[in-house]
């Protein structure tokens, strides 16, 4: 068994927010006249392995306790992929029928998801994308958004991307194309280095990057170039030695007020009590 060691500190705490939010979302949405639909882009085995080694349930699996009418659940791993197909059909025959598995990339299958008419076909939903590095498109996002139909919540890969901003702004082109695909946009240069007011040893131009609250500040701010709902009560989930791995938001597609202000107040309540 291919089990993903992925857990951390912060993993419980992503989950019970994740459960927590879909809990209200199935509950506050049941009488109205919707079908309910939870997408893990990133779905995994099934299951993850802590740190200690207690292995726990992954977001997919803890889903399927919700009453949703349909399951899209993405894994390009074909192991972990067989993980997870044989996990739901051995645990949870009663929901099988409602899962849609895809052994696909998922860039591949979030291009496509705003294809389909959300709001004419009375379809609402939750997406959930935990990717462990840098391999969602900041495009996706956009394809989310045009769906007016989704919350999402994001576990954007903070220290991968950190890592890959320099101090001093020497960043080669590779590291460049793939800072460009998270963000969406190259104008991150020049929000986050700003001109210093020393010269360098060679009387060359020096810059500095914003620290870890800047750097959030511009997660937030693209984000908010995309959504209508943001809530900027982003929380950064740290490692036992208290650095900052990743950045978990919530974002809304849906631009009516009413569902506008009922998902941020949830939102916001379960990002501060993290």
């Amino acid at each position: 068994m291919k089990s993903q060691e992925f857990g951390g500190v912060w993993t419980e705490a992503k989950l019970k927010v994740i459960e927590s939010y879909l809990d209200f979302y199935t509950v506050a949405l049941k009488k109205q006249n919707f079908k309910l639909c939870y997408i893990d882009a990133f779905a995994g085995s099934g299951k993850i392995e802590l740190n200690d080694g207690t292995v726990v349930d992954g977001s997919a699996i803890r889903a399927l306790k919700y009453n949703f009418d349909n399951f899209l659940f993405a894994e390009k791993d074909p192991q972990i992929f067989t993980e997870l197909e044989n996990r739901i059909k051995n645990d949870f025959a009663d929901v099988a029928k409602k899962v849609t598995l895809k052994n696909e990339d998922c860039n591949e299958v979030l291009m496509a998801i705003d294809r389909k008419d959300w709001i004419d076909q009375r379809w609402r939903g939750v997406i959930f994308l935990d990717p462990f590095a840098m391999q969602l498109s900041w495009t996706c996002l956009e394809k989310i958004s045009n769906t007016k139909a989704l919350d999402v919540w994001y576990l954007f890969p903070f220290s991968a991307v950190n890592r890959n901003l320099y101090k001093n702004k020497m960043i080669p082109e590779a590291n460049k194309k793939k800072i460009n695909k998270v963000f969406g946009t190259s104008d991150w240069e020049r929000a986050i280095y700003k001109e210093s007011s020393q010269l360098t040893l060679f009387n060359h131009l020096d810059y500095e990057k914003e620290d870890t609250e800047g750097l959030k500040n511009y997660i937030l701010e693209r984000l908010r170039s995309v959504f209508p709902t943001v809530s900027d009560k982003a929380v950064l989930l740290r490692n036992v030695k208290n650095s900052p791995c990743f950045l978990l938001c919530f974002a809304g597609s849906n631009p009516s007020l009413k569902a506008k202000e009922l998902s941020l107040k949830v939102a916001d309540y379960l990002l501060n009590n993290i």
